[in-house]
């Protein structure tokens, strides 16, 4: 079976990207497991602090296990945002494939040696590691303004940071925040080719809801394998469970969730399709 570090390479090699799509409860898995099964896929589930606080680390993996053994999908687990090494270090005892470090919040060198420290440690347990040094700011919600700082990454400083700490992935910052805005998202394509010129290894945007097509589609062509899409589910997941509530006087929660598990599926189905990863697991 391909390993994830597999996926990524015939990702790069082929010009298409895995969707890492954020989960919090078992609809929104669902509906992940549904459209990879639909459009034979690989994904990446993942969860960020906040959401394994709710959901569990151990409950996902446990429940990704059992999708995996029932589908046999290349379906692969990613630890998001995971902020101090304590934390990473528990992504590796509950089993997760991939685990980004993000110490962006500290100083580059203390940062620069945590990473190196815990991805030595990782690569001992074949897990795979995603790095950052420059904050990709905002948030996964729907936000009414523009006005946020942006970070760009220096490639100078991505190519000293990967070399030192042989991360697998590294989390670019190319004008892609988190979030969805009234502004369309233009990612810095040039810069990207310029960090690619200095660094080789695998290339993951956060950020991806609400970026334009032709942005991601080109960002795939200049290397990026992983694309991470949380906000446009959680929009889906809230406008049509209101739209349900509305609409039914049912009380059984279980009869209420078909409908929002379909329309979280039709987004996860249009990334794929847009990442080009459909039909990459016959």
């Amino acid at each position: 079976m391909m390993t994830l570090k597999d996926w990524f390479t015939r990702a790069q090699t082929e010009h298409f990207a895995l969707g890492a799509f954020n989960v919090a409860n078992l609809e929104t898995l669902k509906a992940i497991v549904g459209a990879a099964t639909k459009l034979h896929s690989p994904v990446i589930v993942e969860s960020s602090p906040g959401e394994i606080n709710y959901l569990g680390g151990k409950n996902l993996i446990s429940l990704v296990k059992n999708i995996r053994e029932e589908t046999n999908l290349p379906i692969f687990t990613n630890l998001d945002h995971s902020p101090d090494i304590p934390s990473a270090e528990q992504g590796i005892a509950w089993g997760f494939d991939l685990i980004h470090l993000d110490n962006s919040h500290l100083p580059f060198e203390e940062n620069l040696r945590n990473t190196q420290i815990f991805t030595q440690k990782a690569h001992q347990q074949n897990i795979l590691i995603e790095g950052e040094f420059d904050t990709i700011t905002g948030s996964s919600s729907l936000h009414q303004n523009q006005a946020i700082q942006m970070n760009f990454t220096d490639p100078l400083k991505a190519q000293q940071f990967v070399a030192a700490t042989e991360i697998d992935t590294l989390a670019v910052s190319i004008g892609n925040i988190h979030g969805v805005y009234q502004k369309p998202i233009i990612l810095n394509l040039e810069l990207l080719q310029q960090i690619r010129q200095k660094v080789n290894c695998f290339f993951s945007l956060h950020g991806g809801s609400g970026t334009q097509n032709d942005q991601l589609k080109a960002a795939i062509d200049f290397g990026v394998v992983k694309i991470n899409i949380n906000t446009e589910l959680r929009l889906a997941f809230r406008e049509s469970l209101e739209t349900t509530l509305r609409q039914n006087q049912e009380v059984a929660i279980y009869k209420i969730m078909p409908d929002v598990i379909t329309a979280v599926q039709k987004v996860v189905e249009e990334k794929i399709n847009l990442f080009g990863s459909a039909n990459k697991a016959i």
